[in-house]
């Protein structure tokens, strides 16, 4: 398993996390604070500037009233199977963008 696979994997649950924040309608800076940690690190995990650790994924299921798997679902797809289906997950983040105005 090479780089660009574990990368694109941590790009995964980085847009998964933003979207089950943008769900919750929290802000960044919100759920940065209950994680301990600053907005721009909390972006930085959501676009995959850095990663999330455990502890982080810990705290999110709290906040997100999650299961661990939920931030894992269909992580093993590639980008090309995900792409057959119409939507990529950044089109869909586009879009919750988009209604939430």
């Amino acid at each position: 398993m090479g780089d660009e696979m574990i990368s694109e994997k941590a790009k995964l649950v980085g847009n998964r996390i933003k979207m089950m924040r943008l769900a919750k309608g929290l802000r960044q800076k919100h759920v940065a604070d209950m994680l301990k940690i600053s907005q721009s690190n909390m972006s930085n995990i959501e676009s995959v500037r850095c990663g999330v650790t455990i502890d982080h994924l810990i705290i999110l299921r709290e906040i997100f009233a999650c299961s661990m798997n939920d931030f894992f679902v269909d992580i093993e797809k590639s980008a090309y199977e995900s792409s057959k289906r119409g939507y990529t997950v950044e089109d869909l983040l586009n879009i919750v963008a988009k209604i939430k105005g």
